[in-house]
């Protein structure tokens, strides 16, 4: 495995544990939607950073 195979296991893992936990505390719904907006603020920027280098590239 490489570096980032191990960064992402212990990504997944780490939200499963916050998911988990969430889930215990009856939160599981407003955990899923944060991280419904995390992930489209994540993608926003890589979609604006592509973009960025698509135009800017001859």
């Amino acid at each position: 495995m490489t570096g980032w195979h191990i960064i992402g296991a212990g990504m997944a893992g780490y939200l499963l544990l916050l998911a988990r936990s969430a889930w215990k505390q009856g939160e599981l719904r407003q955990f899923l939607r944060s991280l419904l907006i995390v992930a489209l603020l994540i993608g926003g920027i890589a979609g604006v950073v592509a973009t960025v280098i698509a135009l800017d590239s001859p």
